[in-house]
């Protein structure tokens, strides 16, 4: 049965470079929702894709969390980042899910969905884009290596302790604290919605703390009150995934550095065979 919701918000249409991000098919590509008690929630989804003036459809593939927070809040927040680091991103909401038609096809059109063992995608969801992220279009490596390298020093050495909160596991550090690995935050805004920024600058310690770097692109995260749950998922070179969730325990100064503090309490594999698992 198909799920059609009405909505009174007028879409908008990507920008020609947010449009050709989403239409490559090498780009990281995160989609955010929330449950609905208000927990973010974001995780891989490389089939989105424009398939219209104001519209993004995907497939469900693989798809646990996302698929029940949207029943339970159609709005979204997507951010897509190419291996140049160019970026675009879009806040919407999900309009409706089909079972066959143009929609469908585009996306088992896509190279993953036409090869891979798994057979083709029967259902997809389409969203509406109601507003665009103001996400610069591209970051330069030098800025993303000297953050990294700020943030080395900076998450060594803080001496504030927080309580509570969980270890990461050693294999997940590392992809984190890997500058070869691509890390987005999802959280809460204001009215409801989610949202979503990239985190280039992290330091995840042994005591389960997640530091990251205030930057430009994502200085939304600043007014987050202390207390906020977030989401963060990091991507591996070998297209391995992992989400952490934790809570905003509070924000730091370093040497002129602007640091969020988030103590990690779940870790959960994104890949198979442990799709949406616990691990922590």
């Amino acid at each position: 049965m198909e799920l059609v919701r009405e909505s009174g918000e007028k879409t908008v249409q990507l920008t020609e470079h947010g449009a050709d991000i989403y239409q490559q098919g090498e780009v990281a590509k995160f989609l955010a929702t929330a449950s609905a008690d208000g927990v973010p929630n974001v995780v891989l989804i490389v089939s989105q894709t424009p398939v219209d003036p104001g519209r993004i459809a995907f497939g469900e593939f693989m798809m646990v969390k996302t698929k029940a927070n949207l029943a339970a809040n159609p709005k979204v927040a997507s951010i897509a980042l190419t291996p140049k680091l160019e970026m675009a991103g879009f806040k919407g909401e999900l309009q409706e899910w089909v079972q066959s038609g143009p929609y469908v096809d585009r996306i088992n059109s896509i190279d993953f969905f036409r090869y891979n063992a798994y057979g083709g995608i029967h259902n997809v969801a389409v969203v509406n884009i109601t507003e665009l992220l103001p996400f610069p279009e591209s970051v330069s490596f030098l800025s993303v290596g000297l953050e990294f390298a700020a943030m080395r020093t900076a998450g060594r050495v803080s001496r504030v302790d927080y309580p509570g909160g969980a270890g990461i596991p050693e294999a997940v550090r590392g992809k984190l604290n890997s500058i070869m690995s691509i890390k987005v935050i999802a959280f809460m805004e204001d009215n409801g919605d989610p949202g979503v920024v990239p985190a280039f600058g992290v330091f995840a310690g042994r005591s389960g703390e997640l530091r990251f770097k205030i930057s430009g692109y994502n200085h939304r995260v600043r007014s987050l009150a202390v207390g906020s749950t977030v989401a963060i998922n990091v991507l591996t070179l070998e297209l391995i995934t992992y989400q952490l969730k934790g809570t905003l325990v509070g924000f730091e100064n370093h040497l002129g550095l602007q640091v969020g503090v988030v103590k990690i309490e779940e870790v959960y594999s994104c890949a198979p065979p442990l799709v949406a698992e616990r691990i922590v």
